[in-house]
């Protein structure tokens, strides 16, 4: 007889441990499920943490540049562009860095979506000095395209219609970005210029259409405080010299005169 109870608890006991512990998994997997013990699954992760501007140092001025190729300072031989020129002027009177955020080829949808992101409300809310360079790709992107569909319906001026409600649009949403983390720098924006001089053939603009954009991002800078349009148009008007090898980008006494405008107006 105990040799038969034996045997039962030997095949029995694994049995019930087996459902036991299977039993304790389950109510534990259906409760975290549900919430009931420490975090629920599928519960959102905690936002990140927002970058907070940085104190700056005693007399220090700092200038932030956003924009395109000519941000960058494409085509100067000698690497600075404008905002180098502008640092080094700063550098004179003080201590100055210079943050460049500029990116080749950018049109103003890009520009616009760097300047809403928070990391570049962070910068632009520490900076003395905000530069911009948005729109020449817009424009020229949109006369490039024209050219490609040279044959068809699409005129030169629907071709440009387009990009520049695009283009309004987009700066005035950059301006406002900026202007809202930092309402007091002075936010300055490199006008347009033709690097053809009134060149005729496909996808060529007319003086008129680039004084155009200039003068609708003229009245879009005044709905904000302290933007000001630096005018570029009459320093490259005729003057291929004044241009880098690739003839449309400034050279180095392009982007000093630019430089030399815009100091003009935040010295």
């Amino acid at each position: 007889m105990a040799r038969a109870a034996s045997r039962f608890w030997l095949w029995t006991f694994p049995l019930v441990a087996g459902t036991a512990a299977a039993l304790v998994l389950g109510a534990g997997f259906v409760l975290a499920l549900r919430g009931a013990i420490g975090q629920p699954i599928g519960e959102a992760p905690p936002p990140p943490a927002q970058p907070k501007p940085r104190p700056a140092k005693a007399g220090e001025r700092r200038i932030l540049v956003l924009g395109d190729s000519l941000a960058r300072g494409t085509g100067d031989e000698s690497g600075k562009g404008f905002a180098v020129d502008v640092l080094q002027a700063y550098r004179k009177r003080g201590k100055a860095e210079l943050m460049n955020l500029g990116v080749g080829g950018s049109e103003s949808p890009e520009v616009r979506t760097l300047a809403e992101s928070a990391t570049v409300r962070a910068r632009a809310a520490e900076a003395d000095l905000i530069l911009l360079s948005v729109g020449g790709n817009d424009l020229s992107h949109a006369a490039s395209a024209f050219g490609d569909r040279s044959g068809s319906a699409v005129t030169l001026a629907d071709s440009v219609s387009g990009a520049r409600d695009r283009y309004v649009e987009n700066l005035r949403a950059i301006l406002r970005a900026l202007r809202e983390a930092n309402p007091t720098a002075p936010i300055l924006v490199v006008g347009l210029y033709d690097p053809f001089s009134g060149e005729a053939g496909p996808g060529r603009l007319g003086s008129s259409v680039i004084l155009q954009w200039n003068n609708l991002a003229a009245e879009t800078a005044l709905g904000f405080p302290g933007v000001t349009v630096i005018p570029t148009f009459d320093i490259f008007q005729g003057r291929s010299d004044r241009l880098a090898a690739d003839k449309y980008h400034p050279n180095r006494e392009g982007y000093r005169m630019i430089a030399e405008r815009m100091l003009q107006v935040a010295s």
